[in-house]
């Protein structure tokens, strides 16, 4: 089953994308676990003890570096695919979407297209990694100038967190899912 994992990633993406991906993914994962424990007081004050407070600067320089490849990896999709490829509603064209629908309710998995059900989903992860990195960085910067809006920006991004961490399961189910389907198919021919 692993080897057609690999084998399925490499026939539908790129070398960049798959690493980005697989990058994001890895990070992102990190940082949920990591925030579990880090310490940062109401006053702006990093907790002196050390697993708090490496944990802490961890997550800081993890989200720093995703916010850098989270950019990279919106511009490559965007120039590869176009903003209505992963956002088709924003414009009124749910003719793929309304496809892809009919055929789950038929309980089949669509296949991968433009404007479809996967892309939407795909361009939702895309939105709420922007959201949480760009939350996160103005909450350091805010930290760092010692700015009264740091606590309320510090909320807004745990608010945030909780889109990716929904995200991950669901994109995560939903692609293993697929994959199991897809592998049976090919196992059975």
């Amino acid at each position: 089953m692993l080897k057609y994992v690999n084998q399925y990633f490499a026939d539908k993406f790129t070398p960049l994308i798959r690493n980005l991906h697989y990058l994001i993914l890895f990070f992102v994962l990190l940082q949920i676990v990591i925030s579990n424990f880090i310490e940062v007081t109401d006053e702006g004050l990093v907790s002196h003890d050390v697993i708090e407070y490496y944990a802490t600067w961890a997550h800081i320089g993890i989200g720093l570096s995703l916010l850098l490849l989270v950019i990279v990896f919106i511009t490559v999709e965007l120039s590869k695919h176009g903003f209505s490829y992963f956002y088709p509603y924003l414009s009124g064209d749910i003719a793929q979407l309304k496809l892809d629908i009919s055929q789950l309710k038929l309980f089949k998995i669509p296949d991968l297209a433009p404007k479809g059900l996967a892309a939407i989903v795909q361009g939702l992860g895309l939105g709420a990694a922007l959201l949480v990195v760009l939350s996160g960085t103005a909450w350091f910067i805010l930290w760092l100038l010692d700015s009264p809006l740091n606590n309320d920006i510090k909320e807004i991004h745990q608010l945030l967190t909780g889109l990716i961490e929904a995200y991950v399961v669901a994109h995560g189910g939903m692609g293993l899912l697929h994959l199991f389907i897809t592998y049976r198919k090919a196992a059975n021919k």
